[in-house]
């Protein structure tokens, strides 16, 4: 009898990740030799376990994408297979470039979920048809990866994040755009949150990458 699959489930819920083991653990060919809840304890388990396949949540503490990232860096034999919430492009193509070798929505029918682990483990890509098909259509337009993300800010999120990337504090922020110092903060949080990254330098960054160099305009 072959060796059972081994996989590490990284997701913040503790529900989604009880689930998830509950039903994978009915399959014999499928082993879970860990759980975790945030990016790091996620690459230090893969780095620990080296597991076949790991299987991460795209949206939890320290990045889905980040932690894709270090799990190739620390265990170059470990699949991942992402699950995301998003059909968004550019995180998909972002995550496929750190990484990823497979995207599943997280309505993915359970039975297609085992299989997608199977064909990992055994180098195949499998791509949720929803999210083939929204890379097919940005193709089709000439879409350019991270217009999707942008377009979900509102227009104070963009400003807040065009400020941030010249450099302001929250305070200056604030003084510029003429709202609170608490408003500021809950805009960068929920930039953080819609970029998919932990920190205001990657969201910088990110905001350089796709040509918003200056402060739009109201």
């Amino acid at each position: 009898m072959n060796k059972p699959i081994r996989i590490v489930i990284a997701d913040d819920h503790d529900l989604v990740r009880q689930g998830i083991r509950g039903f994978l653990e009915t399959h014999a060919d499928l082993a879970i030799v860990g759980e975790a809840g945030d990016a790091a304890s996620a690459v230090s388990l893969c780095r620990e376990q080296g597991p076949d396949v790991a299987l991460v949540d795209l949206v939890m503490p320290g990045g889905g994408i980040e932690a894709t990232r270090a799990i190739r860096a620390a265990s170059p034999k470990t699949a991942v297979v992402l699950l995301t919430s998003f059909e968004d492009v550019q995180q998909i193509v972002a995550a496929v470039q750190a990484g990823a070798l497979s995207c599943l929505l997280k309505d993915v029918d359970a039975d297609a979920l085992a299989d997608a682990l199977r064909k990992a483990a055994q180098g195949e890509a499998v791509l949720h048809p929803r999210i083939a098909a929204r890379l097919m259509d940005a193709m089709r337009r000439g879409v350019e990866p991270g217009s999707d993300v942008l377009r979900s800010l509102s227009q104070r999120e963009r400003e807040t994040l065009a400020l941030v990337a010249e450099g302001l504090s929250n305070q200056m922020i604030a003084e510029r755009l003429g709202i609170g110092e608490k408003t500021v903060k809950t805009h960068v949080s929920n930039v953080l949150g819609k970029l998919n990254v932990s920190d205001r330098t990657q969201a910088a960054v990110y905001a350089w990458r796709s040509g918003m160099k200056q402060r739009e305009q109201p």
